[in-house]
């Protein structure tokens, strides 16, 4: 995202004119990256001011949600808390053209006068920080004793505050550009901008190069055309807050719709509500994404460990067939006393069932009756293998097959609550330990998603855990679907005494087509009956059961959100 000083220039006049003159009257530390100022503001109502110097997304914005304070604030809360709890904001701005704002309070104290004490958010990536100054030395740091570039700029309490090193980029009205894109005017315009402006990310460097090349496209004077179309565009552009979305994820958060970027944009009031939703929006995509690579991982490592299970079973059950031909090599040897001598190594029989000749391995230090009762032994052996290994290989195809299963719930998941769901069903398998951080989540979670289909409650379970609570406790004449030969959700349509309309029928079945495996192949076999027809067999995973007396149709997947009441 375009997170320069270009947006931070908007984003600064509009916190400055959010938070001047307001009264701080909280401070908090929610993580080590996070700084939260609740700010009581001329319009007589609090506003949180949020510092983040996060790594991935450092940023400063306006936040509306509520936030935790830990019960031991962090050393640096408590230094923030000691200087500035109770001063006055007087503004906010952005330092020269780079990714530094400026925040001044006002403090006062019973035996001291009035002094001012600054803020510096330094934006820029993994040497972001928050820096607390007073009469332009520091007090203290976010990240401590922080070198930057290699400890060419040390951060130590005590010593002047320093900025950081620019290089030899310079601000966008130094006249000096001019002989400096002439002398590099064979360079791609773009990024020529980002190598020798201050403050400009290359999405924006895209921008003007465009306007440029519209307003001077046979102009001569190059160096100074490009001068007057940078400043132009970065001082005199009217903010149009928005952020670009595409198939329902954020791509971007832009001061004004950048024609570069392709992505539908949606189009917020100020910079700060576009920039606290585009970030929310990215935070609950990394959270989700977090999630689902986790589960997924849990899940195939389950899987694999069960395939590595039913392999080995599979192993011992084919070894364990050959106990009929030790078998008849017992009673070959049996029948054949008279004809063979002790201390044979081997022996060529005939099989009397069918004619052909059986060679048989004996030996040497036994007689032949006790070769004999060895390969009756083998044989006898062989036969409780197999008794004992046919339970095993069905356990093991039927914890593989739940796997498969939630490992499907985890890849059809589209929200974190969703993904929150599978884990409970994991802990409750005992796949991952239980916290107790996860109770609450636990009660505030609805149970299904719930479709409104012409007057019927049509209900979707989410996981296997909630396939059987809605299955196993609706009435018996309720509709029930799923997809053929794939995992799916189960899906209940409420008749409540009337008959369900083949129109309601079919919804319910491409809804849940659409929350299944089977939709990646396009169109989907898909089965319904009546819930009375629906059994689970003792003993069995959650999820599974057995059905009769249905009837199928061949559907096109769709998710019908325009009937869907809640998830």
């Amino acid at each position: 995202m375009p997170q320069d000083a270009f947006t931070l220039r908007y984003l600064c006049q509009e916190l400055n004119t959010v938070f001047a003159d307001g009264k701080v009257n909280r401070i908090v530390q929610p993580d080590n990256d996070q700084l939260v100022f609740t700010v009581y503001t001329n319009e007589k109502r609090t506003q949180k001011l949020l510092l983040s110097v996060n790594p991935a997304s450092p940023r400063i914005g306006v936040l509306s949600g509520e936030v935790d304070s830990p019960l031991t604030a962090p050393n640096f809360c408590m230094l923030m808390r000691k200087h500035l709890l109770s001063s006055t904001l007087l503004g906010i701005q952005l330092i020269g053209f780079d990714r530094i704002v400026k925040i001044d309070f006002l403090t006062s104290g019973e035996f001291k006068d009035a002094e001012i004490k600054s803020v510096y958010v330094e934006l820029m990536g993994r040497y972001s920080n928050v820096i607390l100054t007073q009469n332009g030395k520091i007090l203290g740091g976010n990240r401590g004793i922080n070198m930057f570039d290699n400890g060419v700029r040390p951060l130590i309490v005590g010593m002047p505050y320093v900025f950081p090193p620019v290089g030899d980029k310079k601000v966008p009205n130094d006249n000096a550009l001019i002989s400096c894109f002439n002398q590099n005017q064979n360079e791609e315009i773009a990024n020529l901008i980002t190598k020798k402006v201050q403050g400009v990310a290359l999405s924006t460097a895209k921008e003007i190069e465009k306007e440029f090349i519209t307003k001077y496209k046979n102009s001569e004077d190059f160096g100074a055309n490009l001068f007057n179309a940078l400043n132009d565009y970065l001082y005199n552009t009217r903010a149009r807050p928005c952020v670009f979305v595409q198939k329902s994820q954020v791509v971007d958060v832009c001061v004004y719709p950048y024609e570069t970027i392709n992505q539908e944009p949606l189009f917020f009031d100020f910079l700060y509500q576009a920039e606290e939703y585009y970030f929310c929006q990215k935070d609950a995509q990394k959270r989700y994404q977090n999630k689902r690579e986790r589960l997924l991982n849990l899940t195939n490592s389950a899987i694999k460990k069960a395939k590595k299970r039913l392999t080995a079973i599979n192993s011992k059950q084919k070894d364990a067939l050959c106990s009929e031909d030790n078998k008849l090599k017992g009673e070959l040897l049996l029948a054949n006393l008279y004809r063979l001598k002790d201390g044979q190594s081997e022996c060529i029989l005939e099989n009397y069932y069918d004619g052909t000749q059986v060679k048989i391995q004996l030996d040497q230090n036994l007689s032949i009756t006790q070769n004999a009762e060895n390969y009756y032994k083998k044989y006898n052996k062989q036969k409780r293998t197999l008794t004992a290994l046919e339970p095993q290989r069905k356990m093991a195809e039927s914890e593989l097959n739940y796997f498969l299963s939630v490992s499907d719930e985890v890849l059809l998941a589209e929200t974190f609550d969703e993904l929150l769901l599978v884990q409970l069903e994991l802990e409750n398998a005992g796949l991952i330990v239980q916290k107790q951080v996860n109770q609450n989540k636990k009660k505030s979670t609805s149970f299904c998603r719930e479709y409104c289909v012409d007057g019927f409650t049509v209900l979707v379970g989410r996981n296997n855990a909630e396939n059987d609570k809605l299955t196993f406790t609706s009435a018996p004449n309720d509709v029930w679907v799923h997809v053929k030969d794939y995992h799916s959700s189960h899906v209940i349509i409420q008749a409540r005494g009337k008959v369900v309309p083949e129109k309601v029928i079919l919804t319910a079945c491409e809804i849940c087509a659409y929350y299944s495996k089977g939709r990646e192949g396009g169109k989907t076999d898909v089965v319904y009956t009546n819930k009375k027809n629906v059994k689970k067999p003792p003993k069995s995973k959650p999820g599974f059961c057995i059905y009769e007396n249905f009837r199928s149709i061949v559907v096109k997947p769709e998710k019908h959100a325009e009937f869907l009441k809640s998830e």
